[in-house]
């Protein structure tokens, strides 16, 4: 690429893929619309591909858009950081925690974390990131979060772990499903029912492979979803069932879809996540003691 981007570039394309327009990138950034078109033209001309695609008035994200914006929000949450230090130390709110966590550790437990940290240190100020597990290391490797929450994947350099839970698969079924007046589901009842598969970017994929290891195939497929949360979503639409953890079943209504115990002695193991070196102000160990007797307790809920 013998031209590079420069900020204006990166932030437009940042805006374009946030609002979906021209138009509300404009706003955004409090720029004229020609001035927006003008920049994601000379854009598109610097990298040698096209970012985004008109339809219906919007414009989409081609593929390679979707890589760059990965990229480019990682550095966004850094800048973000800045501008947010700035405005707590216009408060004297000098003391800054970022966190992040899966979406479903950030709606289930994460609530009951922050409510008992911050009772505890009155003076913090947290910032949550949801991502999926991978991301979360990368956001501790690169120091843009102080402390992390997710699945656990391989390990990272600069990041230190601790195991805070190990959780049995659980089944999520639609409401009034033939299966649900079960107290367990077995794999096998489940071959011939629609599957929402979570993403293979967190490792559930392989572990539910090896859960039906036994019978000799799989169950097929109708919807691939990222987030267990959404998932389970899905699962109360009615479009099909889905394996997971306990954690959506602490947010969820009882009556918009059912958990049963899944007969598979496969866990998720969840872990903490934390620069090695770390600053001298923050202690990992609280937070860390206080998220596993969080799910300690959501562990032990009969279901």
């Amino acid at each position: 690429m013998k031209r590079k981007l420069g900020f204006r570039h990166i932030e437009t394309v940042h805006a374009i893929v946030l609002t979906g327009s021209v138009t509300g990138a404009a706003a955004r950034l409090h720029l004229t619309q020609p001035a927006i078109s003008n920049i994601l033209r000379d854009a598109e001309e610097r990298l040698g591909f096209v970012l985004f695609e008109r339809r219906g008035g919007r414009l989409l994200p081609t593929p390679s858009a979707d890589q760059l914006f990965e990229e480019i929000e990682r550095s966004f949450i850094g800048l973000d950081s800045i501008n947010a230090c700035c405005e707590r130390i216009q408060r004297n709110q000098l003391r800054h925690l970022s966190v992040a966590c899966t979406p479903a550790f950030a709606a289930a437990v994460f609530p009951r974390l922050a409510a008992a940290y911050m009772h505890r240190s009155a003076d913090v100020f947290l910032s949550v990131h949801s991502r999926d597990a991978h991301h979360v290391a990368a956001l501790i490797s690169s120091r843009k979060a102080d402390i992390g929450f997710a699945l656990e994947v391989p390990p990272v350099p600069g990041v230190e772990s601790a195991v805070i839970a190990e959780l049995p698969i659980l089944c999520y079924l639609p409401p009034g499903h033939p299966l649900a007046r079960q107290d367990e589901v077995t794999p096998e009842q489940l071959l011939g029912e629609p599957m929402i598969s979570l993403s293979s970017i967190e490792g559930i994929e392989e572990l539910v492979g090896a859960a039906f290891g036994d019978c000799g195939a799989t169950p097929v497929p109708v919807a691939e979803c990222p987030a267990a949360i959404a998932a389970c979503g899905m699962v109360a639409g009615g479009i099909g069932f889905t394996l997971f953890d306990c954690l959506p079943a602490q947010i969820y209504d009882p009556a918009r879809l059912s958990v049963k115990r899944f007969a598979a002695s496969r866990r998720l193991t969840y872990r903490a996540y934390w620069p090695k070196s770390r600053t001298a102000d923050f202690d990992p160990q609280p937070l860390v003691t206080l998220a596993r007797d969080i799910m300690a307790e959501m562990a032990v809920k009969d279901f």
